[in-house]
């Protein structure tokens, strides 16, 4: 795990030098502590940089950026290849190349590329961002980029006005160039309101871009750049299994021995490792097949509030930490200590992501790193491809129940008619509807019923909150063709999501079901669950890996018969009866309490919710316009009086309010 920089320019002048790539660099320490290298190619058109957090081959002869032997090709790499091992063993056979370490995956990667070009991305299991500078053909240097099938490793881009391109592993690097100046992308800062991140390939940074999992992106010699997405993950109908051709006792089987190569690939390091624990499911099964395979204790790690006993879930974690003997550690963190750091946030977080697990993240990472561990496997993935959360079956039977109805042509009741007849009408039906009537729009109206797990302001709570749309919209400029998605400039969340959906074909029924999985995989797991995980993991200088997230496991969730993963309600299903093997069963199918920060009751306690008022009040994001103030403040003041709980929404807005104060405005304690 690393943090990697580069300029690139391959016509007129020079790119970035040394000294400016190594300012750079050095904004992400944090991401690699155990060194730093720069190289630049003789004629100055690009300069990499790279800070190292040793995990594999921890000899100096694997530091980076890593050449070839003639310095024709260069890499720098962040992220790990598991099979690195066997890859290499291939490479050896060919006898074409001389190899200076004993077993460094980056070495592997740059061969990879010489041996088979980009196409190598189809050989590794692992996450991984990287950037590779081709200069095997005179004159003619190439720099490649690419980010992993699930999106668990961050890569970022921009293009100046001079053409030349910048990357690097976090935005705070890139706006450590003096040709940087932050402004908030306002046109993100709408989508963001709906999925509490900026949807790929937009960040709440005008002009700096996300590159989207699973993209590859080549910048040619004349400074142009094409992008294509080298995996796809797509559900089909004719590809999803029948309970005729796969018994569920065998897709137990087959599911568990994928599960337990997952874990052992993520198990190779030359540093310690261990789990972070919290009692669920997921957490359990990584702890019980971890100790199946190690013959020492597995260190595991939970964290819980102090004063919110009813909240935590140490209980858990604690029977799972006796059954398998691990070497446990926990921490209880006080609200002083957390409203402390909330200051700290957005510099982690670089954009906002408006889920307050990040929270106990960053404390649980700290306890982490302070035992002497630097990589740990965590759980991420298992609920979004076999329909883990409460709300999959419920979506499932407002899709069969009002949703399909309306798409097929089936007649409203009165209610649902009158959602589109006049202004007061239709806001009366959809008051007395609720989220009925939300839905019924969407149907109508030709939208996707799912927008994803955790979106936010939609239907009348967002028109109540951004009445004045057309404030948010600019034009964007990626300068990558093909990456924006439909919608994202015509500020259309649903058709964000509709651009998405309009890749798959037939599905299998329901096939609300199928869409949820697909969804999550493009949309919420690499840009929110996944990138909480990376932001505030390394924010300790730890490495997290994602067993659940192997891409045999994902391409096997999708074949599954829909009810080996949802049935009679009961989510997982297939990863709660091969969990039944290694784990109590009360413990399994005990309510999902979730991991999260008390943050409903914080604003009620002490003065922190007069605090995040006088906070939104004096910020740029209240200022400017783009928000109904009147309105959010009213909702704020219901949650401090403990009369409406819409602690979710206050804090979407208080996460973008805390970075526009931090980043854009230049205030670092606006709370």
């Amino acid at each position: 795990m690393c943090g990697i920089v580069g300029a690139f320019k391959p016509q007129g002048g020079e790119a970035s030098g040394i000294g400016t790539i190594i300012s750079m660099r050095d904004k992400m320490v944090h991401r690699g502590p155990d060194g730093g290298g720069v190289w630049q190619d003789p004629n100055r058109q690009c300069t990499l940089g790279h800070r190292r957090l040793s995990i594999i081959d921890l000899s100096a002869s694997a530091m980076q950026p890593m050449s070839n032997e003639n310095e024709s090709v260069v890499v720098v790499f962040n992220g790990e290849i598991y099979n690195h091992a066997d890859i290499r063993e291939i490479l050896k056979a060919t006898g074409k190349y001389r190899w200076k370490t004993d077993h460094s995956d980056t070495e592997v990667l740059l061969h990879a590329f010489e041996e088979w070009g980009m196409d190598c991305l189809h050989r590794f299991y692992g996450m991984f961002a990287f950037a590779i500078l081709d200069r095997r053909v005179a004159q003619r240097p190439v720099l490649h980029l690419a980010r992993d099938r699930m999106g668990v490793k961050p890569l970022y881009f921009t293009r100046l006005n001079n053409g030349e391109w910048l990357f690097a592993s976090e935005i705070k690097a890139i706006l450590a160039h003096p040709s940087i100046s932050p402004e908030m992308d306002k046109t993100a800062f709408w989508h963001y309101l709906t999925f509490i991140v900026a949807p790929a390939p937009l960040t709440m940074f005008r002009g700096i871009f996300k590159l989207p999992n699973a993209y590859r992106m080549t910048i040619d010699h004349r400074g142009i750049a094409t992008s294509e997405r080298w995996y796809q993950l797509l559900p089909s109908k004719a590809a999803t299994l029948s309970e005729g051709d796969i018994s569920f006792d065998g897709a137990c089987d087959e599911l568990l021995s994928l599960l337990r190569k997952s874990v052992a690939r993520r198990m190779v390091s030359d540093v310690p490792f261990g789990a972070l624990l919290s009692g669920g499911v997921d957490s359990s099964l990584n702890v019980a097949l971890m100790a199946e395979l190690m013959d020492r204790p597995v260190t595991t790690f939970s964290i819980g509030y102090e004063g919110y006993e009813q909240l935590n879930e140490f209980q858990y974690a604690r029977r799972i930490a006796q059954r398998y003997r691990t070497d446990h550690h926990e921490r209880e963190i006080t609200t002083k200590e957390v409203l402390d750091f909330l200051p700290q946030l957005p510099y982690w977080q670089d954009e906002p992501i408006a889920d307050n697990v990040c929270i106990p993240l960053y404390f649980l990472s700290d306890l982490v790193r302070k035992t002497g561990t630097t990589v740990v496997q965590v759980g991420e993935g298992a609920d979004e491809h076999f329909l883990g959360y409460w709300w999959c079956d419920h979506y499932r039977k407002k899709y069969e129940s009002i949703y399909a109805p309306i798409r097929n042509g089936a007649m409203a009741p009165w209610w649902k008619r009158l959602l589109h007849r006049t202004p007061v009408a239709g806001k009366l039906a959809r008051t007395l509807a609720g989220e009925d009537a939300e839905f019924s729009r969407r149907a109508a109206h030709g939208e996707p019923l799912f927008w994803g797990g955790a979106a936010c302001f939609t239907g009348d709570m967002r028109r109540e909150l951004t009445p004045n749309a057309e404030l948010f919209r600019q034009q964007v400029d990626c300068p990558v063709p093909g990456l924006m998605t439909g919608g994202l400039e015509n500020l259309d969340s649903a058709a964000v999501c509709a651009s998405h959906y309009a890749e798959l074909g037939k599905l299998a029924d329901p096939e609300i079901l199928q869409q949820i999985a697909f969804l999550e995989g493009r949309m919420r797991l690499p840009e929110h669950l996944l990138m909480r995980v990376d932001k505030m993991t390394m924010a300790h200088s730890i490495e997290a890996r994602v067993p659940f997230l192997d891409h045999d496991v994902v391409e096997f969730a999708a074949r599954l018969p829909l009810s080996y993963k949802l049935n009679d309600g009961l989510g997982k299903r297939i990863v709660k009866k091969i969990a039944e093997r290694f784990v109590d069963h009360d413990i399994l199918y005990r309510q999902k309490q979730g991991f999260g920060a008390p943050i409903d009751r914080w604003f009620s306690e002490g003065d922190f919710g007069k605090r995040c008022l006088a906070a939104f009040q004096s910020s740029g994001i209240a200022k400017s316009g783009l928000l109904n103030n009147e309105y959010f403040e009213d909702m704020l003041r219901h949650q401090i009086a403990g009369t409406r709980n819409s602690g979710f929404h206050i804090w979407t807005v208080l996460n973008a309010v805390l970075w526009h104060s931090y980043w854009i405005e230049g205030r670092k304690d606006c709370l």
